[in-house]
């Protein structure tokens, strides 16, 4: 389906091994019959290509929930004959598929490429393992990344927002990403791996090589290798160092963590600290942007929160769910099974279109209604089952309190432009900017507000 280039769209959590390319097999997967008798050929069922929308077209990344929608309704198990894939795009498949372990997001017990750095280290990742090595790295991991070290850190959170909003005090035009989304995760997250703040820009460019090769940019597999070895000559030094002298932070827990006489060895430790370092500042950058897109186009809503600062707890729950910054997760079957009543093969891609399942009416009434005292609201944006989030509870503060403190500093904000441009990636959704115009608010500060999500008086 669609106009896209097929060298460009690779899915997310192919890991090169040894052996034949999936890509091959998935096109003819081999399932068995309802007999057991013997093994046959099944082909899925495509429809015509004019009774579906195209997808991963430009004007897909614009807004890809029209497309969605027509999906859900005709097609919600679709399988896409041009990228060989299948589509999940109901809230009930997709939260079940996000709970079954016989989808599995790694290369299981393949044998990667040893002398293949970027390889090496994707398939080390939490995100790419599953039981047991997954149960074990997701332990050690929670030793480290608890709630109260993450809650701890919000008072530091607020004040690198400040110095951020100071540093464009009395401009009355910015770009929400330049000046805030973007900044505030990587600093935050450079403080978490105690990375130095001088060399921030060098592993954010490091970081978003990797993200972008395995969100599905083949084009960027050189650059990635080049900046995985180079991450990983940093990670190695600073795990030596942090031996030595614990500083602290999560990256000095991580590299002590234990659990049941179990450590992470070298290896484990390198690639999930990169993992941290790709996952701690991408997807919250967008989480804001997005937020404040949704916001200044839904004016009652920002109107809401601007009243009554304390709805800031859900307001950034549905602004998760009405334009997440994640769209789908990619796995692989390990067994034929079936979903929402479709054979799936075993072998095959299936990816979980997490934007669509946050816009089901089965699940939310008046999905493409924002609504930020939307209850209950069980999205599906920070994951589902044992890959829920590791770092939802750190992107839900950093999202909530640099909303709620550019609100706080602005007394009126509108879009500068309304021809934004949206990064061209199936995997994740975000604005390359967002250029705003803004009034400060008059020479009294006393109109009520605290950053940190509520009413002054109210508490």
């Amino acid at each position: 389906m669609g106009n896209t280039t097929p060298n460009r769209f690779r899915p997310p959590t192919r890991l090169c091994c040894r052996r034949a390319s999936p890509a091959s097999a998935w096109s003819r997967p081999l399932v068995r019959d309802a007999r057991g008798a013997h093994d046959c050929i099944v082909s899925p069922t495509v429809k015509p290509r004019d009774q579906l929308p195209s997808l991963f077209t430009p004007e897909f990344y614009r807004n890809p929930y029209p497309a969605y929608a027509t999906l859900r309704r005709s097609d919600p198990v679709h399988w896409d004959e041009e990228h060989q894939v299948w589509l999940l795009t109901r809230y009930a498949d997709v939260a079940a598929a996000l709970a079954e372990p016989r989808l599995a997001r790694g290369a299981g017990d393949l044998k990667v490429e040893a002398e293949d750095p970027l390889r090496r280290v994707l398939s080390r990742m939490m995100l790419f393992s599953e039981p047991p090595r997954h149960t074990r790295l997701r332990a050690l991991a929670n030793r480290a990344f608890t709630p109260r070290r993450v809650e701890a850190m919000r008072p530091r959170i607020q004040a690198i927002v400040d110095e951020l909003l100071d540093a464009i005090d009395g401009r009355h035009e910015l770009d929400v990403i330049a000046n805030l989304a973007y900044p505030l995760p990587v600093m935050v997250i450079s403080e978490i791996l105690s990375l130095p703040s001088a060399d921030l820009e060098q592993f954010k460019r490091w970081s978003d090589d990797v993200i972008a090769y395995s969100a599905g940019a083949t084009e960027a597999e050189g650059r990635a290798r080049e900046s995985v070895r180079a991450l990983l000559d940093y990670f190695r030094e600073l795990a030596a160092h942090l031996r030595r002298s614990p500083d602290g932070s999560i990256m000095s827990a991580l590299v002590e963590a234990e659990t049941e006489g179990s450590r992470l060895d070298e290896e484990e430790l390198l690639a999930n600290a990169i993992l941290l370092l790709m996952n701690g500042h991408e997807t919250t950058t967008d989480t804001i942007a997005n937020g404040v897109l949704a916001l200044l186009q839904h004016s009652d809503q920002l109107d809401k929160l601007r009243a009554r600062p304390s709805l800031v707890t859900s307001a950034v729950e549905e602004l998760m769910r009405y334009d997440g910054a994640v769209q789908l997760r990619g796995v692989r079957s390990t067994r034929d099974l079936q979903i929402g009543g479709t054979l799936i093969g075993s072998g095959q891609t299936v990816f979980m279109v997490i934007g669509a399942a946050n816009r089901d009416p089965a699940q939310f009434p008046e999905p493409d209604r924002l609504d930020i005292e939307r209850v209950p609201n069980r999205h599906l944006e920070l994951g589902h089952g044992i890959h829920f989030c590791l770092g939802a509870a750190l992107a839900r503060a950093e999202s909530q309190i640099a909303i709620n403190s550019l609100l706080a500093r602005r007394s009126y904000l509108e879009l500068a432009s309304e021809h934004l441009e949206w990064k061209s990636i199936p995997v994740f959704r975000g604005l390359l900017s967002l250029p705003v115009r803004s009034w400060e608010p008059a020479s009294e500060q006393g109109t009520g507000w605290d950053p940190s999500g509520s009413k002054q008086g109210e508490r």
